[in-house]
């Protein structure tokens, strides 16, 4: 004879809730949004996730000298900066999408000239490479001034080494190369 779990004959409402929050305790279904959301809270991090590279905008525009006041990404493009990191420029200041032909080019030159002489920083996503087992992220970001005296000057190219702590992103190592 099966015996009921003791909590079930004890707190039977309680004991439900608990098991159908656990998913009566079987993994969930790949491919699902339950699914998706049990594997990130298992694993912590996972390497889909962008957060990666939204720790490294942040820490690549909070370091960028001159000190950018609007940013900018190259939209339609491969270069332009994943959606977690747009996010973060959104956060930081005012945020130009920089498409990508010279029409596109001059008109948020003109607008950027029309808003006032503040450094604009063009941030150049150059790719994520996964290791680990997906554990280790190394994001490479690069960037460009637009506009105002700083028009054309390089931004250096910086390669960030991420790591998963297990239950989060951060930042193991930072290389900057000095022609980028």
């Amino acid at each position: 004879m099966v015996r009921p779990a003791p909590c079930l004959t004890r707190f039977p409402a309680g004991c439900l809730a608990l098991l159908v929050a656990v998913g009566c305790g079987e993994p969930a279904k790949q491919g699902t949004a339950a699914g998706d959301g049990a594997a990130a809270a298992v694993s912590g991090c996972i390497s889909a996730d962008t957060t990666a590279v939204a720790l490294a905008v942040r820490d690549y525009i909070g370091k960028a000298l001159p000190t950018p006041q609007r940013y900018l990404s190259a939209a339609g493009t491969d270069s332009a900066v994943p959606e977690d990191g747009f996010k973060v420029l959104q956060e930081k200041g005012p945020t130009y999408f920089y498409g990508g032909d010279s029409a596109s080019h001059r008109k948020i030159r003109e607008k950027l000239a029309s808003v006032g002489p503040y450094a604009s920083l063009l941030v150049i996503y150059k790719g994520t490479t996964e290791t680990d087992g997906g554990n280790a992220v190394t994001v490479q970001l690069a960037g460009q001034y637009v506009g105002g005296e700083h028009e054309g000057k390089r931004a250096p190219l910086k390669r960030y080494a991420m790591r998963c702590d297990s239950t989060r992103w951060t930042i193991a190592a930072t290389t900057v190369d000095s022609a980028p």
